[in-house]
């Protein structure tokens, strides 16, 4: 009786760590693929609003632009403290799946 009790054990561990692992990758490798179309489109949109800017068709403001790009990375950092303990409950799995997302942003 205890030896099926550890071998229940055993699988949800293996079975954490494997899921953990494979979705992290699909994660990661995702990730970085979206990441580049990400920087893309603003690297486009940017250079866009530049030359606009130059040609003297629009006017930006610096000042709003850096105030909105300073409290979307304040919001980040306060949304990554309630997964923090999210990953400490879930620690198997997290751990596994950080590998994962590890070698799969390095694979993408």
């Amino acid at each position: 009786m205890a030896d099926a009790a550890q071998s229940d054990v055993w699988t949800t561990i293996l079975f954490q760590l494997g899921g953990g692992g494979i979705l992290g990758f699909a994660a990661g490798y995702a990730f970085k693929k979206l990441l580049k179309l990400v920087l893309l489109v603003v690297g486009v949109f940017v250079i866009g609003l530049l030359a606009l800017e130059y040609k003297g068709w629009v006017s930006v403001n610096y000042t709003a632009l850096a105030n909105s790009i300073e409290r979307a990375l304040t919001g980040g950092a306060s949304a990554a403290a309630g997964v923090k303990s999210h990953i400490i409950a879930n620690l198997p799995f997290a751990g596994a799946f950080l590998a994962g997302f590890a070698l799969g942003f390095k694979a993408g």
